[in-house]
């Protein structure tokens, strides 16, 4: 072993007491029991410290100047992220994972890693869907009182559903408003149609003699680009919506985060339920009853909400009831704001 230039070899057990430079008592000196590899004892470089040692000695031991490279044996210690000193094969401080290339290189080590990931990515994933339908507000529960390797962390199922709903039902306008409903809305002075009052149809024509492209044409493209930005702004509604249910259950729970937590996986259920219901129309044959879904979503929401407060936050049910249907209105006027805002921008930009 090599400790500050001096290399010890022995063949009977050496406890090393490491103390630091200053002068206080060292009740927190560190112990290091060195191993016998069967040659010559081996240890830790400890750089920085002084050093005493105390030997059972029963056979010869001898010390002898070594010239060494204290890099070469900092960098064989130490993690690779953090610069720590390593015990074992995983860092104590930051939790990397040492290297070893006959071990971790091999092909076999990397099929392997990569099906258990896969497994165990699938599994988390399935049984976190099953728990955020048939439980409302359990995996919020379970995140509150810690219990949380067992399930999909919440940032990363709300993202999985945002992926699915892209890839498999990427102009579905549950997530942005259509054109003639904005339209619409104008013409009526229907506010929930149309919140801000946005003339979109004078917009339209403006932009489809400024581009030279019929305005049916245009639509379609606005569609196409408003659902596009859809998905990837929903995360915005978490910030909004978490803040308003915190207000209303602060005295159950004082912290921002957990609120954010139920209002993501609240959020997340919304985007599911939405894509489980298209497939079932779709092998009933049912079809254009976009509005009906949207509908039933908002009206569906409420229900399930109220489920998942009341297993969170314990209150009873008349207060239960109260309070989500304050943070139920809260969403369908963030939720609606939104589209607007998405199909709006998405002409605007075009």
């Amino acid at each position: 072993m090599v400790v500050n230039g001096l290399y010890w070899e022995a063949q009977k057990n050496i406890l090393l007491y490491f103390c630091g430079r200053s002068k206080k008592t060292p009740r927190a000196a560190l112990g290091r029991r060195l191993e016998w590899n069967g040659n010559t004892w081996r240890g830790e470089k400890i750089s920085g410290f002084n050093f005493m040692v105390y030997c059972d000695i029963s056979q010869n031991i001898h010390c002898m100047e070594e010239k060494v490279d204290p890099s070469v044996v900092e960098a064989r210690e130490l993690c690779a992220s953090c610069g720590a000193k390593l015990k074992g094969d995983y860092c104590r401080k930051c939790g990397e994972k040492k290297i070893v290339p006959e071990r971790d290189f091999s092909i076999r080590k990397f099929l392997n890693q990569s099906l258990w990931h896969l497994a165990h990515f699938d599994s988390k994933l399935l049984k976190s869907i099953w728990l955020l339908f048939s439980k409302p507000g359990f995996l919020t529960a379970e995140w509150i009182a810690g219990r949380r390797v067992g399930y999909m962390k919440p940032i990363q199922l709300f993202l999985v559903a945002n992926l699915l709903f892209y890839f498999f039902l990427p102009t579905i306008t549950a997530h942005f408003t259509g054109p003639h409903d904005l339209i619409e809305g104008y013409r009526e002075h229907n506010r929930l149609m149309n919140m801000f009052q946005y003339d979109f149809a004078t917009a339209l024509g403006n932009k489809s003699a400024e581009m030279d492209i019929d305005e049916a044409t245009l639509s379609a493209e606005v569609m196409e680009a408003a659902a596009d930005r859809s998905k990837t702004g929903l995360f915005l509604l978490i910030p909004l919506w978490g803040t308003v249910i915190f207000w209303l259950f602060r005295q159950k729970i004082p912290w921002l985060a957990p609120h954010l937590i139920f209002a993501m996986h609240a959020l997340t259920f919304y985007i599911l339920l939405d894509l489980s219901i298209h497939p079932v129309l779709y092998l009933l044959g049912i079809t254009h009853v976009g509005k009906y879904i949207f509908l039933f979503l908002l009206l569906s929401f409420p229900v399930y909400q109220a489920l998942a407060a009341r297993r969170v936050y314990g209150d009873t049910w008349p207060i239960t009831i109260v309070k989500t249907v304050g943070t139920a209105a809260v969403f369908v006027l963030l939720i609606q704001m939104y589209r607007q805002i998405v199909t709006i921008s998405a002409l605007a930009t075009l």
